[in-house]
């Protein structure tokens, strides 16, 4: 059953690195490297549903999901939401926070004495106010020099909850495009269909309420006092992965807003929602893990910081087929 779990992933990791090297993998790696690189990821949305869900991180749920001292019940900056959140938006980060967890438990499964710590992370307000000055200089604009260095306050501002989700869940649909294609085995390829299909329905219960709150300010401004909506500020994330983690051909991110088809008058095709991350042809877009890990960390040059202040945990070079820095190696006895 493990090598069956190891294959499935290698595969969805495998190509996404073919990919991003040209077509010719130049970096070498084994099947527990790649489940570890999934993992670390693991972690982070776990972590980060957890707070909202349970008002407590994973290590406080059971300290087996984080293994060690890296992330501990507090060292995440998550907070406890406020108790003003709605029925509807707990409910969805419950099922999603079960859902991350259980993805954590089946690779910690998976791996066994092999698995790594979960990785250090920063799921602060300040963190996520750091995105969210990043997503407005990538749109072009300039945040106001007056906003609070926590002002993206998602544990107590429940429309900026459904902002936060909205900047990891279309990241996880891309991750797992192309799996099914080269899978061989039946069994493994419906495995990887059923995993990108859940990843997609998160996503698209965000962008529906993003969607809903589209022309709702953000309460951030811009330098020239404008009101960031929450279109605006969708539109300026998806510029901001697109400029991280992007493709060399062409963008690979949807706006909050579209023009739909019409193929009869009485279709309105006004500012209509945009709510499933998809090319031409209602194909989900790929991203490579050297295109995840930019995007998670601010950066284009795979430099540790964003939400992984420390980086990866015990991971390989499989971020990218060049790289060389240390926290992009795994030394399994680290």
């Amino acid at each position: 059953m493990k090598a069956s779990i190891a294959a499935f992933v290698v595969a969805i990791f495998a190509t996404s690195l073919l990919f991003a090297s040209g077509g010719v993998a130049a970096a070498t790696y084994n099947d527990t490297d790649i489940l570890n690189f999934a993992l670390n990821l693991e972690c982070l949305e776990a972590e980060f549903y957890s707070w909202i869900a349970y008002g407590k991180g994973i290590a406080s749920i059971d300290s087996a999901l984080s293994d060690g001292t890296n992330l501990t019940a507090t060292s995440s900056g998550g907070t406890i939401g406020s108790s003003s959140f709605s029925a509807a938006t707990i409910a969805y980060a419950i099922e999603v926070a079960e859902n991350e967890i259980n993805h954590l438990r089946f690779l910690r499964s998976a791996l066994g004495s092999l698995a790594v710590k979960c990785p250090t992370l920063s799921l602060s307000p300040a963190t996520f106010t750091a995105a969210a000055l990043a997503a407005v200089s990538a749109y072009g604009a300039t945040i106001s020099s007056s906003t609070s260095t926590t002002a993206f306050d998602l544990y107590t501002v429940e429309d900026h909850f459904w902002l936060a989700a909205f900047i990891f869940e279309d990241v996880g649909v891309t991750a797992y495009k192309g799996a099914v294609s080269v899978l061989a085995d039946a069994s493994l390829a419906a495995t990887a269909s059923g995993i990108g299909a859940v990843e997609a329905m998160h996503a698209a219960v965000v962008r529906y309420q993003l969607y809903e709150l589209a022309s709702t300010p953000t309460g951030l401004t811009t330098s020239d006092g404008a009101n960031i909506t929450f279109a605006t500020a969708v539109d300026a994330i998806a510029t901001l992965r697109d400029t991280l983690g992007g493709t060399t051909s062409s963008s690979v991110e949807n706006n909050l807003l579209r023009t739909p088809t019409s193929y009869t008058s009485s279709v309105n095709t006004t500012g209509q929602p945009d709510l499933f991350a998809v090319d031409s042809n209602a194909v989900a877009f790929t991203r490579t893990p050297h295109e995840v890990l930019n995007i998670v960390y601010f950066d284009t040059t795979t430099t540790p910081g964003g939400f992984l202040p420390a980086g990866v945990s015990c991971n390989s070079n499989l971020a990218s087929a060049t790289a060389t820095p240390a926290d992009e190696r795994c030394a399994l006895s680290s």
